[in-house]
């Protein structure tokens, strides 16, 4: 990277911000890499974005905009016809067509939620898979190499809004090997990279509302991505194993999860 700190500011707020094209990405990751100093100037403003985000509400929007918007939206001169003579409704009639225009309100209603679910989820996934593969180009798969929890756990736990839930599954061939922060939707989320063999996974871990999904595992631009959720957290895995292995994986985890969340009930 250029030694001009004009640039140097540019280039961290842009890469803050996901500017970067994927070359450019993967430069500046290298320059981290390389540079003690920028990779501790870039932490300490995620830091502070995450705390200012925290701190400062989001606006709402003002109550009559919603009005003002249906006044832009309709006809300056509406058309006038002739009345027509038509028969009287009853009562329990007019009362049914209220209930059947109400039905289909929430419908509706239920079926754009969840088609916004669906789609946060899907770009969350997409996000997480971009990050693998930039961190697996650069040759930085994790922030910080420890296979102890106990040196991981506090390290994200200084970065991140999300306390790291870390399960040890070397016993089921899946050493811990580090970790990294992700930044999801712009909030620095923990994410846990675990090994198997020559492949890595990197499980990243997010409020309920940031990923929230059936289970399953799917193909996203050739890595296999699964995604699951508990009482407290939603889970991304994504990794270069095969489907089968990434299975064993997050039936491991899963499995490894039960007793440190049975003693916390």
């Amino acid at each position: 990277m250029t030694d001009n700190p004009n640039e140097r500011l540019l280039r961290l707020n842009a890469a803050l911000d996901g500017e970067l094209d994927p070359m450019s990405a993967v430069e500046f990751e290298r320059a981290l890499g390389a540079d003690p100093t920028l990779a501790a100037e870039y932490r300490r403003l995620e830091t502070l974005r995450a705390a200012l985000r925290r701190a400062a509400p989001r606006e709402a929007a003002p109550n009559g905009l919603a009005d003002r918007i249906a006044r832009l939206a309709t006809p300056a001169a509406p058309v006038h016809f002739a009345p027509v003579r038509r028969p009287a409704w009853s009562a329990a009639r007019t009362l049914a067509l209220a209930a059947s225009f109400a039905v289909l309100g929430f419908a509706l209603g239920a079926g754009l939620t969840t088609l916004r679910m669906q789609g946060a989820s899907q770009g969350v996934a997409q996000s997480l898979v971009s990050d693998f593969a930039r961190a697996e180009i650069a040759g930085q798969p994790y922030d910080v190499a420890s296979s102890d929890r106990h040196t991981v756990k506090p390290w994200l736990a200084g970065r991140t809004t999300v306390s790291a839930q870390i399960v040890d599954l070397s016993g089921r061939g899946f050493p811990l090997a580090g970790g990294r922060v992700a930044v999801v939707d712009r909030i620095p989320a923990p994410t846990l990279v675990y090994r198997h063999n020559e492949h890595l996974v990197a499980v990243t871990e997010l409020p309920l509302d940031g990923a929230r999904d059936g289970g399953g595992i799917e193909t996203i631009d050739g890595y296999h991505v699964a995604r699951w959720s508990d009482s407290n957290l939603a889970y991304v895995a994504v990794s270069d194993m095969d489907e089968k292995t990434l299975a064993d994986f997050v039936a491991a985890f899963r499995q490894a999860q039960k007793p440190a969340a049975e003693e916390r009930q």
